[in-house]
This record gives structure tokens, sequence and C-alpha cells, in this order.
């Protein structure tokens, strides 16, 4: 009768951030895809001021959302900034 709810993974971020998460691999567009996690670690980075650099860019808030994803995002085209060797502009 009640819906089911799960504690969030993260107590700072929320369940919504989850949900987002969640709904990633259900996104059609590898650029809406891309957006969408930039979207998540800006979050991320509100969330966890302390992991970001002077400069706004974060290898902690990328490799949190891969660690809070259940599926490896990788697999569906979301790839970490620091990766690729490109600049971190998740806001």
């Amino acid at each position: 009768m009640f819906i089911e709810t799960k504690k969030p993974k993260d107590y700072d971020c929320g369940r919504n951030l989850d949900l987002m998460i969640e709904a990633l691999p259900r996104i059609e567009s590898p650029q809406e895809r891309m957006q969408s996690a930039k979207r998540i670690v800006g979050l991320i980075k509100q969330s966890h001021a302390n992991w970001v650099a002077p400069n706004g860019e974060s290898k902690m808030a990328w490799d949190y959302l891969f660690e809070l994803a259940d599926t490896d995002l990788r697999e569906i085209g979301v790839v970490s900034p620091f990766e690729t060797g490109d600049f971190d502009d998740a806001r």
C-alpha cells in the first residue's frame, strides 16, 4: 500500500540525487546523459564544497558519482573529465 522508500546513499545530497543517478541509463541521448551527469556532479560539489579545488574542479566528486552508481556508468558513455584530460566544467 505504501511506496517503499530507502535511505539516501549520501545524507548530504539526499534521495533525489540517488534518483537522478538511477535515471542516467534511461537517457537516450549521449550528450544529454553527459549533461545530466555534470549536473549531478555539480550537486555533489555543492554538498561537499570541501572537495572542490579553487579552480572549481573536483576529482573526488566525479569519483563519488561512479561510487554511488549501481551500474558502471562508463558502459553508457559517462566518463570523468579527469580520465579524458578535459576541464571539469560541472557546475
